[in-house]
């Protein structure tokens, strides 16, 4: 793990300004026996620290090629189910995450809203004291959708930057394609989702660019051209805010414009993905009635278990699945619990429950939005990730904590090719 400081995130304040920061801390002791590694973690409260800080610095560096093993372990819930369980050698987890703001916070710091926070973030997408960067991996096989978000014109000016919505997105692909050739031994974009168990293979992450708010369409729909040349395989349509093309889930009476419209399609014929993200109920269901193709939600919670309205309903949870369309769990605690507040395993899991209950099985995915929201510090670095497979995978089964994790978000990416999307 990273000598680095974790910093707390500006976008999260943005989010949520009066998000508590109360949270956990943990300790963690790792003991290697022949080819496995055998992690015990115990977690405390360390009390309302303001902000979200480092978690504890275990690592499973054994990991690609030792099995993993959590033995006697505690934490948030600790004790609810068995004891010890085990992964066979030689199938590490592997990790789809289709949402993390970790390149607007290290490429965009110059600029407002950013630049108007004390806390600065440094460092490179290897190495960096954000929430997510290579070298806290530990070395676990992982896809990462880096996206551009773009501030809201939404009459708040902590929201906004002093530069265009295109010039902001452009300078973000930039400092990403600088961060793709200056760290080519470690990272490879993916260009088309058939190329990542390739680049998997060669030990890089595989990093999948996507937008976030699509506010740079007020130059057209051309500008979605722009999108797939550079890359773009998931695009969202709105941030909290109304732009363009729509509205996001602060205003609730207003769906998609003409033009919102024409933008679904535009996405669909250039093979970009479509995300529902923070889009409100009727922008919603207006992409539910004009989508040709299947759709996602990369980083949304069940509304049912916490009632915000940035979290989908029951029943757009199932037309988004009845389409083939993957949900990406949020791990920011406001989407959590109501309330906010630093929350439990059990919290967090409930929504993973729900959706099993709804027949979501192979719908469930990762969208942790780490770097852009609040989490409790058990869960904020990305080296947690093997420590929360190994709860999850108590908790529903092995077999569904490997779907939630990677292989239906592959698997759906995969299949895209299959219903005449090449992105």
């Amino acid at each position: 793990m990273s000598g680095t400081h974790l910093m707390p995130n500006p976008k999260s304040r943005l989010k949520n300004r009066s998000a508590p920061g109360g949270c956990h801390g943990g300790v963690g002791v790792a003991v290697i026996i022949g080819t496995t590694v055998l992690l015990c973690l115990e977690d405390r409260g360390v009390g309302d620290m303001g902000t979200n800080v480092s978690r504890r610095g275990f690592a499973v560096s054994a990991l690609g090629s030792a099995g993993l093993a959590l033995a006697g372990c505690t934490g948030p819930n600790a004790g609810t189910g068995g004891g010890a369980q085990a992964m066979s050698a030689g199938t590490p987890v592997r990790t789809f995450d289709m949402h993390a703001d970790t390149v607007d916070n290290l490429g965009m710091v110059s600029h407002k809203p950013y630049s108007g926070f004390n806390d600065k973030f440094q460092g490179t997408l290897a190495s960096n004291n954000c929430q997510v960067s290579a070298d806290r991996m530990d070395g676990m096989p992982w896809v990462q959708c880096y996206a551009i978000w773009l501030p809201d014109d939404n009459g708040d000016e902590a929201m906004q930057s002093e530069i265009s919505h295109v010039q902001w997105y452009r300078e973000a692909v930039r400092w990403f394609r600088g961060q793709m050739e200056q760290l080519k031994d470690a990272f490879e974009q993916v260009r088309n989702f058939s190329d990542i168990p390739r680049i998997l293979e060669e030990g890089k992450v595989a990093a999948v660019l996507t937008v976030e708010n699509a506010a740079c369409l007020d130059q057209g729909i051309g500008f979605v051209d722009e999108f797939a040349n550079d890359g773009v395989l998931i695009a969202g349509i709105t941030w909290n805010g109304r732009n363009v093309l729509g509205c996001g889930n602060t205003f609730v009476d207003e769906g998609l414009t003409d033009l919102g419209r024409q933008y679904v399609a535009a996405l669909e014929d250039r093979g970009i993905v479509v995300d529902v993200s923070h889009l409100n109920e009727k922008g919603f269901w207006d992409v539910e009635g004009v989508a040709r193709k299947p759709y996602v939600a990369t980083h949304s919670n069940s509304r049912a278990v916490c009632g915000h309205l940035r979290n989908l309903t029951d029943d757009q949870f199932r037309a988004l699945t009845a389409r083939g369309g993957v949900v990406g769990l949020n791990f920011h605690d406001t989407f959590v619990r109501d309330g906010g507040h630093a929350y439990t395993f059990d919290e967090l899991a409930a929504h993973v429950e729900h959706w099993l209950e709804l027949g979501g099985e192979n719908a469930i995915a990762l969208g942790a939005d780490r770097d852009g929201g609040s989490l409790p510090t058990w869960l904020a670095d990305c080296s947690s990730q093997a420590y929360l497979y190994e709860r999850f995978a108590e908790r529903i089964g092995e077999s569904a904590a490997r779907k939630l994790f990677y292989e239906n978000a592959m698997n759906f990416y995969r299949d895209l090719g299959h219903q005449g999307v090449t992105p």
